[in-house]
């Protein structure tokens, strides 16, 4: 069966070219590789600063490969033309960790969710077009009265729902979390994740799930990839990874999860 997604020996080198000097060449990613299977959420753990966002960014094509192949569905995206990379973002969308930044204060509801499927040109009856945003709300679990307000009038965690549901707007296969509950207050974390896990299970998507939180990623994923300066240093199924961590860097970010009793583990 052909992976969700496919990260194959993975490089990313930024190049900083002054006036006057030498260039200079900062390796920001290093050899990864990494399956995600489809119907599986992975997560992605490591400190900041280790890579993990760059890593979404190669993925979503938002920034360029330097070396190696990233393949959505069995699609290798540095072979794609600009026609076959429109086809691909309806497969493919993201949920960014501000949702403070990635709503437009400027557009109520109804067009932030509604802008996906303008520019792929679905849903063109308006009748119909209703039917399903006042469906992708209830989906995240908001009211459909809601359609008509602006992004400024809402919570934090009003706004990472209506994120949620303009990234499942155009029913995607693969959906990029980046650290969406990192920003929120702790009571709608747990509000968000079971909301995430919930459309994981019933969509069968295969999410890529991007944190620091060992403690969020055991709850929400199946398979877990710990990444350290730019590589993965391991990868297991959660379970297998909480109980006989096999690296020294993984053991070491589990003794500093706290314990209700306190101390470390």
């Amino acid at each position: 069966m052909t992976a969700a997604l496919q990260v194959s020996n993975l490089t990313k080198t930024y190049v900083r070219k002054p006036w006057l000097g030498t260039a200079t060449y900062k390796e920001v990613l290093r050899g990864i590789n990494l399956t995600l299977e489809k119907g599986k959420v992975l997560g992605l753990v490591g400190e900041s600063g280790c890579g993990k966002s760059t890593l979404c960014k190669v993925i979503l094509g938002i920034e360029p490969i330097t070396s190696g192949s990233v393949e959505i569905n069995g699609k290798n995206i540095a072979a794609l033309n600009k026609k076959e990379w429109r086809a691909l973002r309806r497969e493919m969308q993201v949920v960014y960790q501000d949702p403070y930044a990635s709503l437009d204060p400027r557009l109520t509801v109804r067009q932030l969710v509604g802008e996906p499927l303008d520019i792929h040109g679905l849903y063109k009856d308006k009748s119909a077009r209703e039917k399903y945003l006042c469906e992708l709300l209830a989906s995240v679990q908001l009211d459909s009265a809601y359609l008509d307000r602006f992004a400024h009038e809402f919570s934090g965690g009003q706004r990472q729902r209506i994120a949620i549901a303009r990234a499942l707007a155009l029913n995607p296969s693969v959906l990029i979390a980046d650290e969406p509950v990192s920003a929120l207050d702790v009571s709608v974390q747990a509000q968000i994740l079971n909301l995430l896990k919930d459309i994981a299970q019933t969509r069968k998507l295969s999410m890529l799930f991007v944190t620091h939180d060992f403690a969020v990623a055991r709850f929400l994923c199946d398979d877990i990839a710990v990444m350290h300066d730019g590589k993965i240093v391991e990868n297991a199924p959660a379970e297998q990874l909480f109980s006989a961590p096999k690296q020294t860097y993984t053991k070491t970010l589990l003794a500093a999860v706290p314990t209700i009793e306190g101390g470390k583990r």
